[in-house]
């Protein structure tokens, strides 16, 4: 078992569950799974193999909040290493790379972006070279990572732009789809917004809600939903129709949870959706979170079973439509803490390969959320992980969370909860519509993304994730409901 040990001169600094979250990675950025110590100002990270790793940890950078960075490449050795240097070495190495990769692509890099780097490449070397005195080496350290995020960010917003610039050029306006979960059919007030945000709709079908008792179905709800959509020409997204999520699933499927009589019962709720809706909907989202356990912990090979006997299903029921499956977490983070053979990529591009007829997959990025969310990561990051996605060579839907406010929230039914210290200053409103401001143009920039969803829209309804909506718990619209529109308008379809 191999171990790698880091120094932190001022422990005082962590947020809470850092050592919880923290985690070692191949080249790839794949977790390997790992047992972290944390004992005062030292940090021990143990795991299976002895090669070279990279450290992904939460560190709290002063002025922006907490951000997951990335160490460079490092080895295993006997004198621990500095942490807050390792990071901002980490920082200013993923930034070089893609200045090269970016401008050899023919970007035009910003005129103010060489002098900042020159500056985090500064604060970088006193920091580097003044490790005799830990403690001093921690002001530099961190003065150079907020440097480098910045860069980072004008560099990765620029990108988005330049490309929007070109393709808008080749075509206008852009195809690309923009959508939100739909929780019911709405009225005049809410409808309108949505009409005037969104060009496509996500109608999803909840297992316990719509069948509370075996073989008796409640359609209401959801036929109003798939009418309304219908009615205003709206593109629908319909799913996921399996999805293993606890608050999701009926009672009376746990009486008997054992695997064939769960995917008997699986299949024949996929059969009655399709064949009630089929004609009705434009894309079938099969399957969701399908690379975790869920509520029934079977084996990635029943995980990987129950995924394939619902895709072949939908195909054999509706030939014409085209199917996606989605996977969330798509960093990773929950395998540091389980023993499993598949990531996320890995679990995708198995299925891919076994041309299964998928049109696409997607990733559902609850970002800022811990635990059962992804840690919150900066643009470039976001980025790299899109790029290493699209390698698959599929298109890719990404469904967003990012949340407007902190503690508790009476309607959410998911168990994950804003990360600690997510946003220095506190979440609110305003730094969701400041997140919106640059996510949406670096994941509609790219080439492969073909839809974007917002996982629910409305806070005063039963939600998934805590604060995520775009109308607050009183109906009334967010700021990044009018951003999202307006982008919608400039370049959208």
């Amino acid at each position: 078992m191999g171990q790698m040990r880091f120094v932190i001169p001022l422990p005082e600094r962590l947020v809470p569950d850092a050592a919880e979250q923290a985690y070692l990675a191949g080249p790839e950025g794949i977790p390997w799974e790992c047992v972290t110590t944390l004992a005062g100002s030292n940090l021990a990270i143990q795991r299976e193999t002895r090669e070279s790793g990279y450290l992904y940890f939460p560190w709290n950078v002063p002025g922006r909040g907490v951000v997951m960075l990335t160490s460079g490449s490092l080895m295993e050795r006997a004198v621990a290493y500095h942490l807050p240097v390792e990071l901002a070495r980490g920082t200013l190495n993923r930034l070089r790379n893609q200045v090269g990769l970016w401008q050899a692509a023919g970007m035009v890099l910003p005129d103010t972006l060489a002098p900042l780097i020159h500056r985090a490449t500064v604060a970088f070397a006193r920091a580097a070279t003044g490790q005799a005195n830990p403690v001093a080496a921690c002001e530099p350290a961190d003065e150079s990572i907020r440097l480098g995020l910045d860069a980072s960010d004008m560099l990765t917003h620029d990108y988005a732009r330049q490309v929007l610039d070109i393709r808008r050029s080749q075509q206008h306006p852009l195809s690309t789809l923009l959508g939100a979960r739909l929780q019911a059919a709405p009225n005049a007030d809410f409808g309108g917004k949505f009409l005037a945000t969104f060009n496509t709709a996500m109608v999803s079908p909840v297992w316990h809600n719509l069948e509370p008792k075996m073989g008796k179905f409640l359609w209401d709800d959801l036929d109003a939903q798939v009418q309304w959509c219908r009615d205003q020409n709206l593109r629908l997204c319909f799913g996921p129709l399996m999805q293993f999520d606890r608050h999701a699933l009926p009672d009376w499927l746990f009486l008997d949870d054992d695997f064939e009589e769960v995917q008997l019962s699986a299949v024949q709720f996929i059969d009655a959706l399709v064949k009630r809706y089929r004609g009705k909907v434009q894309l079938w989202h099969v399957a969701a979170r399908m690379n975790q356990e869920g509520a029934f912990h079977f084996t990635e090979e029943q995980r990987l079973r129950l995924v394939v006997e619902a895709v072949d299903r939908v195909r054999s029921l509706d030939a014409k439509t085209p199917m996606i499956l989605s996977f969330d977490q798509p960093w990773g983070e929950y395998i540091i803490r389980k023993d499993q053979e598949l990531t996320p990529l890995h679990f995708a591009d198995t299925l891919v390969r076994g041309e299964l007829g998928l049109a696409g997959i997607g990733l559902e990025m609850n970002l800022g959320y811990w635990p059962g969310g992804t840690l919150p990561r900066d643009a470039l990051e976001i980025s790299r992980q899109i790029d290493r996605w699209s390698q698959l060579g599929v298109p890719l839907v990404i469904f967003v969370s990012l949340p407007s406010a902190s503690g508790a929230d009476p309607l959410a039914q998911q168990a994950a909860r804003v990360a600690k210290n997510l946003i220095a200053g506190g979440v609110t409103p305003h730094t969701q519509l400041a997140n919106v401001g640059w996510l949406l143009p670096l994941l509609v920039a790219k080439q492969s993304v073909q839809a974007v969803i917002w996982n629910h829209w409305r806070d005063d309804v039963p939600h998934e994730m805590p604060h995520t909506g775009l109308c607050d718990p009183k109906g009334k619209p967010k700021p990044a409901l009018q951003a999202i529109a307006s982008f919608r308008k400039d370049l959208l379809a």
